[in-house]
């Protein structure tokens, strides 16, 4: 049966697991319970507006389990479309968020029922791949063996930020009027990377542009040179609620500058001299921080659970051909393997383009395979965070047919991605 909002199975006498059909009851349950788990931060109130003014509301899937005895949500989480893009592709991609359940509820296998049933829906909705934030693999269980960086964290001494007065450059609130250059920097900077969140000007707004920011929302800032807009930055609080996070496209050593003055002079840290900053490492104003003497310190991250080999495959296959096309394999003509140890899929090429991709079911030795790389380590290569050669250094029985091993680094190449969230 298709799985649609007001699905209800139960689980024994007592429970039942259910997708919401977003009643104002439902709703208010969900966020009961958030509120009671979540206890950090305005976590309530965050999710109330997602509910209510979040411009994708209503394709958001919240999934709980209810205790009918009592008639309260003792465990949920939610299933959130997010918009990525993988060399200018959109792929359908999912966030899992807001996961809890009451203390006195843990330990029953509550979140296991719910990650099934968004698994059921990822397949039905044809989402190839699902992110969550937090500790890297703590999701482990759930599926989620890759991990990306989320945030990274660098410590600086607030008196080695450069004092140099900066009389021409100016620091305002956003407005609506300046989303012209925002897009164009954001698509700029985002267009470097493998995979990235597809610019939404109504979901960007939603999230970045708040008059007062915190660990949910931000607040975004023009900079201005001699009153002419230049650049943006948006500010918030880190993932974890502790420090202050920037995020922002590249900048100019003088803009970064213009920017830490700013979190210096408006900022709230409770040691004098040191300020803790979450902020992107790919951005040119980490690597500025570390020319000041920054110190990086533990991070989160994104983690990512990619259920069906075969469907990933398929989703990319446009991107694939476009890589062998502009290669030294235009003209190939080959078929191959690749498996993680619990699935195999073969590409068949013909004339230098993907004529089929297949699941097969072989008895030979996994090794037989042109590419073997166990379980998620597999994704470190498809979703380009490091080479074969990386990967093999940390897990010994990957392997890679000589012969094709230039191949797959042409149609796998090692490229950054900056995975983000408008909820």
């Amino acid at each position: 049966m298709p799985f649609r909002k007001g699905y209800r199975k139960a689980i024994d006498d007592r429970f039942s697991v259910h997708i919401a059909s977003d009643t104002e009851e439902e709703l208010r349950l969900i966020l009961d319970l958030n509120n009671q788990v979540h206890s950090e931060g305005n976590i309530k109130n965050y999710i109330c507006k997602i509910m209510q003014e979040y411009p994708r509301k209503d394709e958001i899937y919240w999934l709980y389990i209810k205790d009918n005895e009592n008639g309260i949500v003792i465990s949920s989480l939610c299933l959130s479309p997010l918009k990525y893009q993988i060399e200018k592709i959109e792929i359908p991609v999912c966030e899992m968020e807001f996961v809890g359940t009451i203390e006195s509820y843990r330990r029953k296998g509550f979140i296991r029922f719910l990650n099934d049933l968004y698994e059921k829906l990822m397949e039905q909705e044809g989402f190839i791949f699902s992110v969550i934030r937090g500790i890297p693999y703590f999701y482990r269980t759930l599926g989620y063996d890759y991990v990306s960086s989320l945030d990274e964290r660098i410590r600086i001494q607030v008196s080695k930020i450069p004092q140099k007065t900066l009389k021409n450059l100016s620091i305002r609130l956003a407005t609506s009027k300046d989303i012209t250059l925002i897009k164009s920097k954001y698509s700029e900077f985002h267009e470097r990377f493998l995979i990235y969140n597809k610019f939404d000007e109504e979901c960007f707004k939603f999230k970045y542009f708040n008059d007062i920011f915190d660990s949910e929302v931000r607040s975004t800032y023009i900079i201005e040179e001699n009153g002419f807009p230049i650049n943006y930055f948006s500010l918030g609080k880190s993932f974890d609620h502790q420090f202050y996070e920037i995020i922002c496209p590249d900048l100019s050593t003088i803009e970064a500058i213009a920017i830490l003055q700013f979190v210096k002079k408006n900022g709230n840290y409770q040691n004098n001299d040191i300020l803790t900053l979450s902020v992107s490492k790919h951005t040119s104003l980490f690597h500025y921080i570390k020319t000041l003497g920054g110190e990086l310190i533990s991070d989160y991250g994104w983690q990512v659970k990619i259920p069906n080999l075969y469907r990933f495959l398929s989703c990319i296959k446009k991107v694939i051909n476009t890589r062998l096309e502009r290669s030294i394999y235009k003209e190939l003509t080959k078929r191959i393997e690749i498996t993680n140890y619990q699935e195999t899929v073969e590409l068949d090429i013909g004339g230098g383009k993907i004529i089929e991709i297949k699941q097969v079911i072989k008895d030979l030795p996994i090794d037989k395979a042109d590419l073997s790389i166990p379980g998620g380590f597999i994704y470190m290569l498809l979703l380009g965070d490091k080479s074969f050669d990386e990967i093999n250094y940390i897990a010994k029985d990957a392997y890679v047919d000589p012969s094709s091993k230039k191949l797959f680094e042409i149609i796998f190449p090692k490229k950054p991605s900056l995975f983000e969230s408008y909820i």
